[in-house]
């Protein structure tokens, strides 16, 4: 950001003062204090509604340029100019030729990238042949973020498809050992050496995939602050630049081959700042261990979060994921996910799946996002919050390594117990209606009655031995759930 003079943009207007602000928001509440505006976030910062110049006092990050270390304004000088994010949807079809029909439907119309979530079901070299059949890969790049499905994946890959196309692959297969101890609870006694044997599979196949990824969304959906959410991102992957270059992979390569896979929340600005103070934190620490400057620029990933939305009213999830996308894009992230409006209700059609992928393309097409460069550089709310953020994310990052690092945060309940508090303010907020979810907990449709929830299969069992890694498995977090339980028709199972 430079200090150019808009004095001729906007000669018509006179300077207004901060005091001067002040004054008209005291006559404005009659009495009340100003003060009494400001609210406190789950993150612990009290977020004050009139942001002015003064704010950016001592606040140097912004100051630097888009494509420039810390990266805080983005990894590319020219932002989206001439490469928009890229648009991964997840497509809910389990089995191969169903899923591989959908995936060529969505690139047709303007889908970008293919995102492997939870589907297909991908067993053999057959299935993924059958899922990926008639795909150029080498123009929609790969994402998958997983514990050891990555490792499969990347084994049937390389059964699957030539050579000659497996160098052109793109995205990243990554491995995520961590969050998946997070989730289920447990983990192999060798993840890290799994991590760097991974490292090396990739490299053979293709010298633009990433192999490490950064997962947020086991952490946010239980219902974790910004904060923490940040913090935890940077400690695991700390944890994974520590562990394999300390069993002989070259540091560069650690770092440029993560990918961070962040989920969007409900709340708007503070969801930009989390997604750019990300950046920069990624680049300091990256360059700490020595990596190189390409190796220094993040790359982003972002996916709305499951924890606001909810299967009553489903036709508002529409308006909360327009927000994250939003939110996510003006940050400035490399992709991002939306999933169908009636993903809770488990029962997602073409209309659903069409309306997510048209919201991002609605965002580049008809907003033109993709003409501005940072286009939150400057503002004075966003660039304090995201100070303000990277400031506090940093103090519990290095809390965290103090205690051991990320490992031993999550195998002594450090991690669980911290999330697992704000979870239960998020709930008792909504319950009091201290906190709202519109449909849900405030203006309601009386004629709506709750649907039942999708029978889903059991999870499948883990698999534990003696030398395993154990943790407390974090429980997802349904702000909704209570409510439509309450809405259930009368003999209604749930």
């Amino acid at each position: 950001m430079t200090t150019a003079d808009h004095s001729a943009l906007f000669a018509e207007f006179e300077n207004v003062s901060r005091d001067e602000w002040i004054a008209a928001i005291e006559k404005s509440l009659r009495g009340r204090s100003p003060d009494s505006l400001t609210k406190r976030s789950y993150e612990g910062i009290d977020l004050f509604p009139v942001a002015t110049a003064e704010d950016l006092d001592g606040i140097s990050a912004c100051l630097g340029l888009p494509g420039q270390y810390p990266y805080l304004r983005g990894t590319r000088a020219a932002g989206y100019r001439g490469r928009p994010w890229l648009i991964a949807q997840e497509l809910d079809f389990p089995d191969p030729g169903a899923f591989n029909q959908a995936l060529h439907d969505a690139l047709a119309n303007g889908q970008t990238a293919i995102a492997l979530g939870s589907s297909p079901r991908i067993e053999t070299v057959a299935d993924l042949q059958t899922a990926l059949s008639g795909i150029d890969l080498g123009q929609a790049p790969l994402f998958l973020a997983d514990g050891a499905r990555a490792l499969k994946t990347c084994q049937l890959l390389c059964a699957a498809v030539p050579e000659a196309t497996l160098a052109r692959l793109s995205g990243c297969i990554g491995y995520d050992p961590l969050s998946g101890l997070a989730r289920t609870g447990s983990a192999p006694s060798d993840i890290f050496e799994r991590m760097v044997q991974h490292a090396t599979d990739v490299k053979q196949m293709s010298p633009q995939l990433g192999c490490f990824a950064v997962r947020s969304d086991v952490y946010h959906d239980a219902g974790a602050s910004a904060v923490q959410e940040l913090a935890i991102a940077l400690g695991t992957a700390v944890a994974y630049l520590r562990e394999t270059t300390a069993r002989g992979l070259d540091v560069s390569q650690a770092a440029g081959k993560t990918h961070f896979f962040l989920n969007i929340g409900e709340n708007f600005f503070m969801e930009i700042a989390k997604l750019r103070a990300i950046k920069a934190m990624w680049s300091q620490v990256a360059r700490a261990f020595g990596a190189d400057d390409e190796a220094q620029k993040i790359r982003l990933h972002a996916r709305c979060g499951r924890r606001n939305k909810s299967r009553l009213d489903p036709h508002i999830n529409i308006l909360r994921a327009t927000s994250e996308a939003m939110a996510a894009a003006i940050a400035g992230v490399d992709s991002i996910t939306v999933p169908p409006f009636d993903a809770p209700r488990g029962d997602s059609d073409n209309f659903s799946r069409r309306i997510a992928r048209n919201l991002q393309l609605i965002l580049q097409e008809e907003l033109h996002l993709t003409e501005l460069i940072d286009p939150a550089g400057g503002s004075w709310h966003i660039e304090k919050l995201t100070d303000q953020l990277a400031h506090a994310a940093w103090k519990m990052f290095q809390d965290i390594e103090a205690a051991g690092g990320m490992l031993a945060a999550l195998q002594d309940g450090t991690i669980q117990a911290g999330i697992e508090a704000i979870a239960k303010r998020r709930q008792s907020d909504l319950e009091a209606g201290a906190a709202v979810l519109v449909g849900v907990n405030a203006y309601l449709n009386p004629d709506e009655a709750s649907p039942p929830p999708r029978d889903q299969p059991p999870p499948a069992a883990v698999r534990v031995d003696a030398s395993a890694i154990a943790a407390l498995p974090l429980r997802p977090l349904r702000l909704a759930e209570a409510f439509a339980a309450r809405r259930q028709p009368a003999g209604a199972e749930t």
